[in-house]
């Protein structure tokens, strides 16, 4: 019997590379992890998070679909609940961008046992991806997926010798997404720059916030990703 999943995890899922362990931290339901084992994407899964509720939502999720053997259910703030080398893989997914930054912080050792990590911000994209390159992670792929009328960016990054370099464009919207350009970039690039709009808008009611760097810099990426809409159109 096949698990039923959103869209979002679908695609999160599909980014998990095949291996013999991954962890789910934040883990809800479960349903990204148990989606894994019975696909056979992944021969163990873990599934772990801070609180006792989605624990007890993945335990239900483990024996309705018989995973006794494959899925291990995990009480834990952040990567404490693993140990080092313990998972290849690793799915945070559904968090702010900066809480994702402060989980990968708070373990350095674990994170660096850890060759794949498939990352959902719910925002903050960019602060995660210049966390990741500054970190020897290398954005290996993204994907965007829509659901309830949200767009949702999906980054893989993969534990690298080589440092890759962003430009400030590249960690705003993502390396992977501006060379692919995906089915859903113009309208992502398009929410981008009413999002940049809308902030220079709340700025532009104080003149030490038009005077700022931020306000600076926001103008320039806003001018940079118009570029890119009148390019695509």
């Amino acid at each position: 019997m096949m698990i039923h999943i959103s869209e979002r995890l679908k695609t999160v899922a599909s980014m998990v590379p095949l291996c013999q362990t991954m962890a789910d931290i934040g883990t809800d339901h479960g349903y990204v992890p148990a989606y894994l084992a019975l696909s056979g994407q992944c021969q163990y899964v873990i599934a772990s998070d801070i609180a006792e509720g989605p624990c007890r939502a993945a335990a239900e999720t483990r024996n309705r679909y018989n995973l006794f053997g494959q899925m291990e259910i995990r009480t834990a703030p952040g990567l404490q609940g693993l140990r080092a080398g313990e998972a290849e893989a690793v799915v945070i997914a559904g968090m702010g961008g900066a809480t994702i930054v402060s989980i990968l912080e708070e373990d350095p050792e674990i994170v660096a046992t850890v060759h794949t990590f498939v990352l959902q911000p719910m925002n903050a994209a960019n602060l995660l991806r210049r966390w990741l390159v500054q970190h020897g992670y290398r954005i290996a792929d993204e994907a965007l997926c829509k659901e309830n009328g949200h767009i949702y960016v999906i980054i893989k990054a993969i534990h690298t010798e080589k440092k890759q370099k962003l430009s400030a464009i590249e960690e705003e919207l993502g390396p992977c997404i501006m060379e692919k350009k995906p089915a859903l970039w113009q309208e992502f690039i398009q929410e981008k720059s009413e999002h940049y709009r809308r902030l220079l808008r709340q700025m532009e009611v104080s003149s030490a916030a038009m005077n700022s760097d931020k306000y600076k810099d926001m103008k320039n990426m806003l001018v940079k990703v118009d570029a890119l809409i009148n390019k695509s159109v």
